[in-house]
């Protein structure tokens, strides 16, 4: 008899099938671990008590104001080292254009007028 041979698609399919079963698998596991009797949650001893600098630094996150795994949009931890550009609504357009198919201006308008899709990203600043 023959063995059996497995393409590099096949093997690529399974694997990462394994891998995400084991993934799910530990995530199940990690949410169960803060429900036990008796934990208790440690706080973060490096948070200042207030905004050191409020015209630059627009907003200080406090990790154990967030009650869900979607941050407010008022709590973003935001940075400004430069000041806001004026900006004529009116006459912004966004120019699309370089190494693309179908260059094209969009205005402020045509962005507003084009179908909303709501998506749920993690976002890391690294710096």
């Amino acid at each position: 008899m023959q063995s059996p041979t497995l393409s590099r698609r096949e093997l690529l399919v399974a694997g990462g099938a394994t891998m995400a079963t084991m993934a799910l698998l530990n995530a199940r596991l990690a949410q169960a671990a803060p429900l036990r009797q008796g934990d208790v949650v440690l706080p973060w001893l490096d948070q200042p008590e207030e905004n050191p600098a409020p015209d630059e630094v627009l907003s200080l996150l406090v990790w154990e104001d967030l009650d869900s795994w979607i941050t407010p949009n008022d709590q973003f931890f935001g940075i400004a080292h430069y000041e806001y550009p004026e900006i004529n609504l009116g006459q912004w357009q966004l120019s699309i254009d370089g190494l693309v198919k179908n260059p094209m201006s969009l205005t402020l308008d045509d962005l507003k007028a084009r179908p909303r899709q709501e998506l749920t990203y993690t976002l890391e600043c690294s710096g």
